[in-house]
């Protein structure tokens, strides 16, 4: 069983007990993240410290939605180093946060395969 990185029950409570809804939630979610970690990723190529914070902030309002605060500070870090223009670590940062992503796309995964 994959490593949960959010809380099922408190998700659900967040969603008023709807588990549909969660599971749709969820679906949408797991659609959309590619592509804000793509645009995080060619801003971080692009050494383009705005487009960091713009994409970082986007996803670390996506992923809070569902408490993976791990995500969230990974997320938010590399806002941080947009907001400053941070050129040094960005990569690194950036690997953190693909890695944290994928630990959270997994759990996720999980709860709507198994149910809330």
């Amino acid at each position: 069983m994959t490593q949960l990185l959010v809380d099922r029950k408190a998700l659900l409570e967040s969603m008023e007990n709807d588990a549909e809804f969660l599971k749709t939630l969820i679906g949408i979610f797991l659609a959309d993240c590619p592509a804000k970690l793509a645009a995080i990723r060619t801003a971080v190529a692009a050494h383009d410290p705005c487009e960091v914070m713009k994409a970082s902030h986007s996803l670390k309002g996506a992923v809070s939605v569902f408490g993976a605060k791990s995500a969230v500070d990974a997320a938010h870090n590399l806002e941080s180093m947009g907001h400053e223009g941070k050129q040094e670590g960005l990569a690194e940062a950036f690997a953190l946060l693909e890695r944290e992503m994928a630990l959270v796309a997994r759990a996720l995964e999980e709860i709507a395969r198994e149910g809330v």
